[in-house]
């Protein structure tokens, strides 16, 4: 792997992208078979990442696809998910399969598998021209007396350090240090829900699908994973968590059991405390630009989305693909003009707001929805 992993040196290449996840990965792939160079910082020591976003749907199968890629990582680990079930009292009221045109309603496939395949087959080009940095974390804008910037300041392994490039973009995720840093602003928006996340055996015969059900008037969702385990996402009211932590514990996590019957004994022996709950603020953003000079935003830095629908990862893929797209262009003249890094906007943005937009229909009518279904 052609790692940087302690300099003090200025490394200057043409694309520099901040953090190593599904779209600055693909990224860097892209343009590092065009023989553009990219630096890849990531701020962990390793691509294994704590990641709960993992479910592709037909726009991430199609780019990844399309670029060879979602064959090999299908053979390194993936689930597809046969179909949605509503539950209701411990049974299935409602099933929802995929249409004839597709297979499945969702794959998951592990972050580390997805990432690993991305990364390994962009170092294995016959021509390298990707350096990965881990530990690294974008302190700053590197710019030349006149404000333009050339590049972005960092610290590795708290060494501080710089990396002058062409572009810079920031695939950094929800709390984008290079949105930040270029003064970017978002426009948040708070669903009136967090999530709490758990993840653990799933029990023998468990069918890969993914698993509804109302839980007090909020979504509790079950989604089968590559490896035998079940991911729970469990809606709670805004803000709540706090006083919900003073409850007592086993009267809230039987409600779990009572809708899912048959997860009883993986339930008592995985999720026994509070703390094997992960908590997540749930909002969804969007960047009225999403470029500044010639820094450019990708993914959730650009338009973070909420859980719902499992829209996110797969923008960062297309986002990703665009882009590559749209810098190869631009280095074939040396990167002369930065106006073509605003097409991504124009060419992504539509979709983005209407799978936004898509989001919060999904979340208001869901219960009304279920309710349906009990009829």
């Amino acid at each position: 792997m052609n790692n940087t992993n302690e300099t003090n040196q200025t490394l200057t290449v043409d694309v520099c992208i901040v953090g190593a996840g599904p779209g600055g990965a693909l990224l860097s792939n892209l343009l590092n078979r065009q023989g553009i160079s990219t630096a890849l910082i990531e701020r962990q020591p390793h691509l294994h990442k704590s990641f709960r976003g993992e479910l592709l749907n037909t726009d991430g199968e199609a780019i990844l696809n399309k670029h060879g890629l979602y064959s090999i990582i299908a053979e390194r680990g993936a689930l597809p998910l046969e179909e949605i079930q509503y539950w209701e009292d411990g049974k299935i009221i409602k099933t929802i399969f995929p249409s004839d045109e597709v297979s499945h309603v969702g794959i998951h496939v592990p972050q580390d598998h997805l990432l690993e395949i991305i990364v390994t087959q962009s170092q294995q080009q016959e021509q390298n021209h990707e350096h990965i940095l881990f530990n690294t974390i974008m302190t700053g804008i590197l710019r030349e007396k006149t404000g333009k910037p050339v590049g972005i300041n960092i610290r590795q392994n708290g060494v501080p350090s710089s990396i002058e490039a062409s572009i810079i973009v920031g695939a950094d995720g929800r709390y984008s240090a290079v949105r930040k840093h270029s003064g970017m602003i978002p426009l948040i928006r708070k669903h009136g829900y967090d999530l709490l996340w758990a993840r653990i055996p799933a029990p023998v015969g468990w069918e890969p699908a993914v698993r509804m059900a109302s839980m007090d008037g909020q979504q509790l969702a079950l989604f089968s994973q590559f490896g035998g385990y079940v991911q729970i996402g469990w809606n709670i009211p805004q803000g709540s968590y706090s006083k919900l932590r003073e409850l007592p514990f086993t009267p809230f996590v039987q409600k779990l059991v009572t809708a899912f019957p048959c997860l009883a004994d993986s339930v008592k022996a995985h999720i026994q405390t509070w703390s094997d709950f992960v908590l997540l603020s749930v909002e969804s953003s969007y960047s009225e630009t999403w470029t500044q000079d010639n820094i450019v935003l990708i993914g959730d830095a650009a338009h973070t989305m909420t859980p719902t629908g499992a829209f996110g990862l797969n923008a960062a893929l297309e986002d990703a693909d665009m882009l590559a797209e749209l810098l190869t262009r631009m280095a074939q003249d040396q990167f002369a003009s930065m106006k073509p890094l605003q097409e991504l906007q124009s060419l992504r943005g539509d979709k983005v707001k209407q799978q936004l937009a898509r989001q919060i229909e999904m979340e208001v009518s869901f219960q009304q929805r279920y309710e349906s279904f009990l009829n």
